[in-house]
């Protein structure tokens, strides 16, 4: 009977011990906020880096670049930045040429959702779009004003001219305002900086 028993304990424990590795193995995919920003701001710095530099180029701050991305993504947890490394929801409307995913609320859209082959990817489309498109000109303008006469970039004030990424518009742009607060508030920063 002890023989038994001991079989049966040392397999109840075995079990027990596979159960806790196997759960502990689920989620290790998952990456903490903190280490999220810190392969934000990796990225950003190698986009920078590969930027000419004979041109002059403010460099968006980020803060910014990490609090949007936190919002648009759920800190790199929703589908679109797991499956497509789509951290700020950006669309396509070139369904032929450009790898996208669809949303699941709206499968039939004339637009999709892009797929990068990384977040730097991701990352740099983004720059892209804030250093290039006509609907971001007033935040290209803040920028280079706030370069120009204080020497750096704040991140909660060009959010002001961020309305135009989200249908929510102003709304859009106090929540950005609301993270970068509440970041800023728990030195969050200053951790991946």
């Amino acid at each position: 009977m002890t023989r038994y028993f001991k079989y049966n304990m040392l397999r109840a424990l075995l079990f027990l011990f596979v159960f806790i590795l196997v759960m502990f193995n689920v989620n290790a995919t998952e990456i903490t906020n903190s280490q999220f920003a810190s392969k934000i701001n990796k990225c950003v710095n190698q986009v920078y880096d590969k930027k000419d530099q004979s041109q002059k180029i403010h460099r968006i701050p980020v803060e910014l670049i990490i609090a949007q991305a936190a919002h648009e993504s759920a800190w790199g947890k929703s589908r679109f930045a797991k499956e497509g490394n789509n951290l700020f929801g950006i669309r396509t409307w070139d369904l032929d040429n450009i790898p996208h995913m669809k949303a699941k609320g709206n499968p039939d859209a004339n637009w999709g959702v892009r797929k990068y082959k990384s977040w730097c990817h991701s990352i740099e489309d983004y720059i892209s779009i804030l250093q290039r498109h006509p609907a971001y000109e007033a935040f290209r303008e803040e920028l280079e004003f706030q370069y120009d006469f204080l020497g750096e970039a704040e991140a909660i004030t060009l959010t002001q001219h961020l309305g135009a990424w989200s249908e929510q518009g102003e709304k859009y742009i106090r929540l950005l305002q609301d993270i970068l607060q509440s970041l800023y508030d728990q030195n969050f920063f200053k951790k991946i900086t």
